[in-house]
């Protein structure tokens, strides 16, 4: 999944945020006030516990495991996120892109979750995310069969709050809910 928004400045690299390691807009639960809180978070996660920097930082976690997996069951039930943008990029079988956006024009809130963890080389602490992926909905399911779990507005306090296992969220989105345009390959960056 390449999640796309609106560029800031021309140093965006036309809007499109893959890079593991990048810096992308996350909204998380204040832990104090229960306030939501948008911050800058490095994509591909480090577990809080680990002792050194993981050779792998998924950018992904399944839902269908994130209950049982170590390396994201702790920040399921107390860490979640919400990534805002206005669609997301996936190629196909065949490598042609298509755009994947919500049908009636708003903006897509994709669930994640977040670690805080200390870097035992600098002792500065790094916030550090993954975004939650389910099977495709009908939409989306010509084009790859996974997706990027895509929250409705009236769930993002729910998903943001307290609850530890939101599990009845962990599912596609209804099949009219998102729209997904062909745009041909991607040009390559020089």
């Amino acid at each position: 999944m390449n999640p796309v928004r609106r560029p800031h400045s021309a140093s965006d690299h036309d809007g499109i945020l893959a890079e593991r390691g990048r810096s992308v807009m996350v909204v998380r639960h204040h832990p104090e006030n229960g306030a939501p809180v948008p911050g800058y978070l490095a994509w591909g996660l480090i577990p809080r516990d680990a002792d050194t920097r993981p050779d792998i930082q998924p950018m992904n976690a399944r839902a269908e495991t994130i209950t049982e997996r170590p390396m994201f069951r702790d920040a399921y039930r107390k860490r979640r996120g919400v990534v805002p943008i206005d669609a997301f990029q996936q190629k196909d079988a065949k490598g042609k892109l298509h755009t994947i956006k919500r049908a009636d024009g708003e903006p897509l809130a994709i669930a994640a979750i977040w670690e805080n963890w200390k870097n035992p080389d600098t002792g500065a602490w790094e916030r550090t995310f993954a975004t939650i992926t389910v099977p495709a909905s009908a939409a989306v399911a010509a084009v790859h069969d996974r997706m990027p779990l895509v929250l409705e507005k009236k769930d993002l306090d729910r998903w943001l709050g307290s609850e530890e296992d939101p599990r009845d969220l962990l599912k596609p989105s209804a099949d009219d809910v998102l729209q997904v345009v062909a745009m041909g390959k991607r040009p390559r960056r020089s």
